[in-house]
């Protein structure tokens, strides 16, 4: 069965489809554990704690993750590749050098402490302590998935990040049967990821390995510094809408615009997972010319397939709220919203075919204008007409960006041709 699938698909499509079936498949199960736990995790969240609680907690989160921008964050994309080409030892030669621009974690999160002392806010100043101390552990030992997706061991990949969500959802929850008090909430959650990315790197990483060759070595370092820098960039804008709305509307409008979100950027890490399926393929291909003249048609493929998604999400999403979410009714109209910008998605193709061939120059000039464009929007939507507003900044942002990626692409394979 699984073999006509394959052989049908492939002839079809002109797709390998044994390697996406496989693949798919295992990165599905990784996202519907994640999908289910997140949305649970966040219905009890909602449910057991105050709109500004929750607000509260979901802006130390954010705080984090921002700050988490300031380290080595393009080493992922560099283990992958790395990993694809089986130059296996990267992973373990770099962690020295993730360690030490995990610095920049700690030197933001202290600065961030002692700006909220001094504004008087004690929870997020105490917060921020917390990822000082924490966040960085994360951080270094977070990209085993990377690593396993690249050697193309997607079983093993979904059984540690199933793992992972798993124990952080859990544990999470349990305590929060146990305290509302935002900082233990906070600590737990940061303590468990932590924890978990530790034992899963020593449980997966390469054991032993051929030394990459120096180039090759000096090549995705390099590529991994500049994507970070790029990251930081996109990581301030993708954060800006959620610090605009805490600080402009307050943290009773951060709760609502994170169930706003829950589900459509679950749905959207889903079909970032296709990502992973595409850049080790596109990783391997030196014919740069050959991948282009397939991206329009697989953008077509993956148009249509978002489009229906689209519809059946809007039709589908009400229920969905008024069962998990029942104290934020106002969320639904505005999920429904933010679903039109699921077809914008189809952006992951051309980004990562830039990805692939390690195309610095494009990939700083699109992602800088998709910060700007980001950054710009949500500041003006937000302030005049609230959350709402940063809902249609997000659709227009994605469909904005999804043109220039494509503008970008024609010229390229212009060029080529």
């Amino acid at each position: 069965m699984y073999n006509h699938l394959a052989h049908f698909v492939n002839k079809k499509f002109g797709i390998d489809a044994h390697y996406f079936i496989k693949g798919g498949f295992w990165l599905t199960v990784t996202q519907v554990i994640t999908v289910a736990l997140g949305v649970i995790t966040t219905a009890l969240f909602a449910h057991f704690l105050s709109e500004n609680e929750y607000g509260t907690y979901r802006y130390l989160i954010g705080l984090a993750a921002l700050f988490s921008a300031f380290s080595l964050t393009g080493i992922g994309q560099s283990i992958l590749q790395t990993a694809a080409k089986k130059y296996h030892s990267f992973y373990s030669e770099t962690l020295g050098l993730n360690y030490l621009f995990n610095t920049g974690v700690i030197f933001m999160s202290i600065s961030g402490s002692i700006y909220y002392w001094t504004h008087g806010n004690l929870t997020l100043s105490l917060g921020c302590l917390i990822t000082a101390l924490l966040q960085p552990i994360s951080n270094v030992f977070q990209y085993t998935p990377s690593y396993l997706q690249g050697d193309g061991k997607f079983r093993e990949s979904t059984i540690m990040q199933g793992a992972r969500t798993v124990l952080t959802s859990v544990g999470s929850v349990v305590v929060l049967l146990i305290t509302k008090n935002i900082l233990v909430l906070f600590f737990t959650y940061l303590l468990i990821t932590a924890l978990v990315n530790v034992f899963t790197h020593f449980l997966y990483r390469p054991k032993s390995a051929a030394a990459t060759p120096p180039d090759i070595l000096k090549k995705y370092i390099t590529y991994a510094k500049n994507s970070s820098l790029r990251n930081v960039i996109s990581s301030l804008a993708s954060r800006a809408d959620a610090i605009i709305i805490f600080t402009q509307l307050g943290a009773a409008q951060l709760a609502l615009y994170t169930i706003v979100l829950i589900i459509p950027e679950q749905i959207k890490g889903s079909v970032k997972n296709f990502a992973s399926l595409l850049l080790p393929k596109y990783a391997k291909h030196e014919n740069h010319s050959h991948i282009l003249a397939g991206i329009p048609r697989r953008s077509l493929q993956l148009f249509i397939v978002l489009s229906i998604a689209t519809v059946t999400y809007i039709l589908i999403v009400p229920f969905v709220y008024q069962l998990l979410f029942p104290k934020y009714p106002s969320a639904i109209f505005l999920s429904q919203l933010l679903a039109l910008s699921f077809p914008a998605m189809i952006s992951i193709l051309p980004v990562s075919f830039l990805q692939s061939q390690l195309k610095e120059k494009d990939l700083y000039k699109s992602q800088t204008l998709e910060a700007i464009v980001t950054v710009t929007s949500s500041l003006v939507l937000t302030i005049h007409f609230g959350v709402i507003g940063a809902v249609l900044a997000k659709v227009a942002t994605r469909y904005l960006t999804s043109i220039y990626y494509f503008i970008l692409i024609y010229k390229k394979s212009k060029t080529l041709s």
